[in-house]
């Protein structure tokens, strides 16, 4: 699994938690190498419940940045719609991916999911999270999903191809109609 670049620790530094175990926001306990992980793996299964049941991986996307949501057109005549955020942008030429709170591009209602990941990325110092640009292979942006995924409880992600970098995202409770 990816290995979380911390951080340096300054002069004042206080004491490192025991196994990695770091306290977010509620109080709980969390083992960041085990965060990754699950996120990892709650991907992995997200998106083979969306290939089978939403069938969207091959259909016509768009998102409205006013509303909110993206839209899928399936071939079977269905639309399927969920609210989106936009995590950030990998671009395969250059292998850099650029986070969504940093995109200028990106509208600001559409930045939630990649502030609270960043935030996150803060109170656990993990490096990758709060530099705004990175280079990074298109495995190490999918991780970068995942985690943001995880962190923001979301319904699932989307890889969306363009005809420059590509687009991560993560989605909120999808709808179909026929």
């Amino acid at each position: 699994m990816l290995k979380a670049k911390r951080k340096p620790k300054g002069a004042e530094a206080r004491a490192p938690a025991p196994a990695r175990a770091l306290t977010p926001w509620g109080g709980e306990i969390v083992d960041v190498d085990r965060f990754w992980a699950e996120s990892w793996i709650d991907l992995l299964n997200r998106q083979r419940w969306f290939a089978r049941k939403l069938k969207v991986e091959a259909a016509p996307w768009q998102v409205d940045q006013q509303s909110g949501l993206i839209q899928f057109a399936r071939s079977d005549g269905a639309t399927v719609t969920a609210p989106v955020q936009i995590i950030g942008a990998w671009n395969p030429r250059t292998e850099m991916f650029r986070w969504g709170w940093d995109h200028p591009m990106v509208a600001q209602r559409l930045r939630n999911d990649a502030e609270r990941t960043r935030w996150f990325g803060d109170k656990h110092e993990i490096e990758d999270l709060i530099t705004p640009s990175l280079r990074m292979d298109e495995r190490h942006a999918w991780q970068m999903t995942a985690l943001a995924m995880k962190v923001n409880a979301a319904f699932g992600v989307y890889r969306a191809p363009t005809e420059g970098p590509v687009i991560f995202m993560t989605l909120g409770q999808p709808k179909v109609a026929k």
